[in-house]
């Protein structure tokens, strides 16, 4: 894994040297460039695991009605529920792995961030915050960075469980990612209050980013959908 993170370090003092070319040398906007790339690399598994959900969704009513009808003969329903996989082209591990796969090339880029040695202090500077601090919840300026990762980090997930929600779900489900829906943005804020402020020009713009992919994914979706219905 070092040797990512430190081929990440890398790339990001590349893109730092291709902005200063262009008159932006600041290292917050290689951030932002860096994770938009990292982003638009992993769409083509963002763009699986997505689809994968949405297919496990729209199976769920026909696998509660096969567990009703062999509730009393587990191996027979999950045989019936197999078939019905294989029928329909559906592979109940695909929304994991493609995050399986993200998941290390996301943490690389985020313990790259953390160690990163930035250059002069002008170049660490960024919209007003230094990319080498942590300003906790400081009561001024400062505290518009952890906001904005829970706002962001709310529209992120609200896009993403409207993908995910089904009106079949079981209530407790339902729950989950409604309590989720609440909790993630204010862990975020925190988490974003608590490591240097790059780190937090990192969570934002992923979230932002993956807001987007995920809007966009589900209109393609629901454009095959329509297309293949009609």
């Amino acid at each position: 894994m070092s040797f990512v993170v430190d081929g990440m370090i890398n790339f990001l003092d590349i893109l730092f040297n291709l902005t200063s070319l262009v008159g932006l040398p600041y290292y917050g906007v290689a951030i932002i460039l860096f994770t938009i790339i990292i982003k638009i690399i992993l769409f083509p598994l963002t763009y699986k695991q997505t689809a994968s959900m949405r297919k496990m969704m729209e199976l769920t009513p026909m696998i509660t009605d096969i567990q009703k009808k062999y509730a009393k003969d587990k191996v027979k329903a999950n045989q019936k529920v197999m078939e019905l996989y294989a029928k329909e082209k559906a592979n109940p591990y695909m929304g994991c792995l493609p995050l399986l796969i993200q998941m290390p090339i996301l943490w690389a880029f985020y313990k790259a961030l953390m160690i990163f040695p930035y250059g002069n202090e002008a170049s660490a500077m960024f919209l007003g915050f230094n990319l080498t601090v942590k300003y906790g919840f400081t009561p001024d300026y400062h505290l518009i960075l952890p906001i904005a990762a829970g706002l962001s980090t709310y529209l992120m997930s609200k896009t993403t469980s409207s993908s995910t929600v089904s009106a079949s779900q079981p209530e407790s489900a339902k729950q989950t990612q409604k309590i989720m829906l609440i909790v993630m943005p204010f862990f975020l804020a925190y988490i974003t209050a608590s490591v240097p402020s790059g780190l937090g020009i990192y969570i934002i713009t992923m979230n932002i980013v993956s807001a987007i992919q995920t809007l966009y994914i589900n209109n393609h979706l629901e454009k095959q959908s329509k297309a293949k219905s009609a």
